[in-house]
């Protein structure tokens, strides 16, 4: 944590030098700083500092970037630049303020290695280089084009000279010297090439200081970590949300006898849900974890943490925000009797009037025949083109490797699938955790049918002697629902409501209490308040946000032309 405060500090300090260094090589130097060196330098040598100035501070600019991400590549680049800007500042203008702090900054950088210990890899670096190379060419060719455009091509070696000056922000060469060229044009070459040459510093530092993509495994190395995350999934998980964990698209960081799931997206290593593994281990699992993190310059988020886990969390300096609550059914103990339940209570009544009916299985057990009659209802309701769901969905059905999960069908009389629930196993609740729920929208589909299938779910569990059903997430639940007081939440409601009829928040909250359940509370943790923004996007584009119609639209990015 000492070490990301210090990134944290370095990244600041070099967007504030360099904006410095932007402002000043920008200013007219003064006067009684520039005469004594004007004594002893030629003209050229302040003006040719002032100049290169502008695109030292722009690379320290980008270069944040990589000190954030705890890049050692950048920290040296950083470190040299820094004692460029000084010299600089110096010939400048003798601007000994501007040249006093970079030095400072370079000097504490240089005593903070260890605190930069992610190295790129040689295929991010020949990509870099290859970048590098090929934006060069193709600067050089458009600045000359550029020339040949308003000028004439009657000076070959001096036209290339002067261009080449210009990418990097030096004028010895003035290009009206070029004859036949169109002065008043020629002028608004300069300040073109200098763009071009920015330009192409931005993309080779952008891409030289992005995150390190996740290590990627072949296919059949990516089955037998899977694999063998089943294997601590089944001996140590039991929460609602750990067979989750076995999605197709997370990968796996094993250590401490146990395991993490995690995906990276965009430089945010999400995971979810907690790690797996002995409770003895835990602590040792999560810093061996984070270690790895680190090693790549990532960002952590975990979603769906449970209060449990929140000590070790915080004792590793991260920062739980509450996300929301899991509805939990105590099957033994619910019924449809009372007052509160009368809504509920005429639902199912009328479903069941319908002659549907709801029958069990295990779904690796069905047969291809009965597996196509529910894949085919399975899209009929879904929001979106894909599943929606990072940590509350497994992502598939039918997988004869996933064992001992519950479907729940319900059938017109004459056999056909009406409606249909998928749970998870989740052994500490004694019962199952929902995964995926769909309905027909053919003609004759009553009103109430998910209600009706998850009260006869209900009353199997009890009459197997199990006892938990782990039911939908409420989104912020105690503000939405109003247990939270003070103008902050009040205010926050307000927002949420609004979102409601998008993203369905309030509508979740209600459909789950109605059942009457036990509440219990989720968060997100991140590991740097400065990098929410960024987390969160990469929380909602995992979770599906970004396919709900409207919503979607100010969240999605782009799609690719063909």
């Amino acid at each position: 944590m000492r070490r990301d405060r210090t990134r944290r500090m370095a990244s600041g300090a070099a967007v504030v030098l360099a904006l410095v260094g932007i402002l000043s090589a920008l200013a007219p130097p003064l006067r009684g700083r520039l005469d004594p060196l004007l004594d002893v330098l030629p003209l050229a040598v302040p003006l040719g500092a002032q100049t290169v100035l502008i695109p030292v501070s722009v690379a320290l600019l980008l270069l944040a970037r990589g000190l954030r991400l705890g890049l050692r590549q950048a920290w040296g680049i950083t470190t040299g630049l820094l004692l460029i800007s000084v010299a600089l500042h110096l010939l400048k203008g003798a601007d000994l303020p501007e040249a006093a702090l970079n030095l400072v900054l370079a000097g504490w950088l240089s005593a903070q290695a260890r605190s930069f210990p992610v190295r790129s890899t040689r295929a991010r670096t020949r990509r870099v280089l290859t970048l590098l190379a090929g934006g060069a060419v193709a600067a050089l060719v458009v600045s000359v084009a550029l020339v040949v455009l308003v000028g004439t091509w009657r000076h070959p070696r001096e036209t290339l000279m002067a261009v080449v000056e210009r990418l990097f922000g030096v004028r010895d060469m003035p290009l009206d010297r070029l004859r036949g060229g169109h002065v008043g044009a020629l002028s608004l070459v300069t300040p073109a090439l200098l763009a071009l040459g920015l330009c192409l510093i931005v993309l080779v530092l952008w891409a030289l200081f992005s995150p390190r993509a996740a290590p990627r495994l072949s296919a059949p190395d990516h089955l037998a970590s899977r694999e063998r995350a089943r294997k601590i999934v089944a001996e140590y998980g039991g929460d609602t949300l750990d067979y989750f964990a076995l999605r197709d698209d997370k990968d796996y960081f094993f250590a401490a006898d146990g395991v993490v799931a995690y995906s990276v997206r965009r430089g945010i290593c999400l995971v979810s849900p907690d790690p797996i593994g002995p409770p003895a281990t835990r602590g040792a699992l999560l810093s061996e974890f984070l270690t790895f993190v680190e090693e790549h310059g990532w960002a952590v988020a975990i979603i769906g943490a449970r209060e449990a886990w929140l000590p070790l969390y915080e004792a590793a300096r991260l920062h739980p925000v509450y996300l929301g609550d899991e509805a939990i059914l105590d099957c033994p103990g619910f019924s449809l009797q009372g007052k509160q339940m009368k809504a509920l209570r005429g639902a199912v009544n009328r479903v069941r009037k319908t002659g549907i009916e709801v029958t069990f299985h295990d779904p690796s057990a069905m047969t291809p025949e009965e597996a196509a009659d529910l894949l085919a209802i399975s899209g009929e309701s879904r929001q979106g083109a894909v599943e929606r769901g990072y940590s509350m969905t497994l992502s598939r059905m039918f997988d004869p490797a996933d064992t001992g999960l519950l479907l729940s069908v319900a059938r017109f009389a004459d056999g056909r699938p009406a409606g249909f629930i998928q749970w998870v196993p989740a052994t500490d609740i004694d019962g199952f955790s929902l995964d995926v729920m769909r309905r027909s929208t053919e003609a004759g589909v009553p009103n109430g049918l998910t209600d009706y299938l998850i009260v006869s779910t209900a009353e199997h569990l009890a009459t197997q002697g199990m006892r938990g059903l782990g039911l939908n997430f409420a989104v912020m639940r105690e503000i939405v629902a109003g247990e939270r007081s003070g103008r902050l939440a009040e205010v926050s409601r307000r927002a949420l409501h609004a979102l409601s009829g998008k993203a369905q928040i309030e509508s979740l909250w209600k459909f789950n209490a109605k059942y009457d359940p036990e509440w219990r509370a989720r968060f997100v943790i991140l590991d740097a308040l400065d990098s929410a923004a960024a987390q969160s996007l990469a929380i909602a584009d995992a979770e599906g946000v970004t396919e709900l119609p409207g919503i979607g639209r100010v969240l999605r990015r782009p799609a690719a032309t063909p």
